[in-house]
């Protein structure tokens, strides 16, 4: 890799407030002092490592790897991890809620990408943030993350950042998705993405609930997905308090 080149890996469960941390992560070096060039990248399958060796700062955000050489280049690659996660069940649950997945296939991705969090949270390069604790609303989550990222970003930079990435200042930037330029839009679903921040029109009218599974997921489905992750969700009780 190229002298200069970092590789930044946001990996997060399904609605674990994973683009929260990767707009994060993209803003406090935009107004770090000075600003630091970034390039940002979404990474599912098979990723073409070969821009990552430009002398500038690369950051790769995703959930499930599914190719093996991906997964293995960005894990010998990265310079920092940042990680989120959460109860599993609420993550099937909101993947059957907003996403409109059958059940397996929401199980499959969350089982995919928890396994992947665990296997890298003991990492000494990653920082771990647990949905329930409600990091992306604390203010002093930005600084913390700075400091990770040993990133000079000022503090009223950190408190500008927090206030863009409230609820209601994403609701707003969701609502305008349809007159900015760039948006990409699935012609099946209807659902639009901003490439820059990876908003989705599907990240509107959320409430955050924690515990949604109670009354979202069968008896049934809750038990598969606690008898498929057991150990994951072992570790997710244990280290979350």
């Amino acid at each position: 890799m190229s002298s200069g080149s970092r590789i930044i890996w946001c990996i997060g469960l399904y609605a674990s407030a994973s683009t929260w941390a990767f707009n994060a992560v993209r803003l406090l070096h935009a107004k770090a002092a000075p600003p630091l060039p970034l390039r940002t990248y979404f990474a599912a399958g098979q990723m073409d490592l070969a821009p990552l060796a430009a002398p500038l700062t690369h950051l790769v955000k995703s959930h499930e790897i599914t190719d093996a050489g991906t997964l293995s280049a960005l894990g010998r690659r990265a310079d920092k991890i940042l990680i989120t996660v959460r109860d599993p069940r609420d993550c099937v649950a909101s993947l059957l809620l907003y996403h409109k997945l059958e059940f397996a296939a929401a199980l499959d991705l969350v089982d995919q990408t928890m396994r992947l969090c665990v296997r890298l949270a003991a990492d000494p390069r990653a920082k771990l943030h647990y949905y329930e604790t409600r990091f992306f609303e604390r203010a002093e989550t930005l600084p913390e993350l700075a400091a990770h990222l040993g990133l000079n970003t000022p503090p009223a930079a950190c408190e500008e950042i927090f206030s863009s990435l409230s609820r209601e200042a994403v609701e707003q930037h969701i609502a305008r998705l349809p007159e900015l330029p760039g948006i990409l839009q699935d012609i099946k679903s209807g659902d639009r993405l901003d490439p820059q921040t990876h908003w989705h029109t599907h990240h509107a009218g959320r409430s955050g609930e924690i515990g949604r599974w109670r009354h979202q997921l069968t008896p049934t489905q809750a038990r598969a997905v606690e008898d498929r992750l057991r150990a994951c969700f072992r570790f997710h009780k244990e280290s979350a308090g």
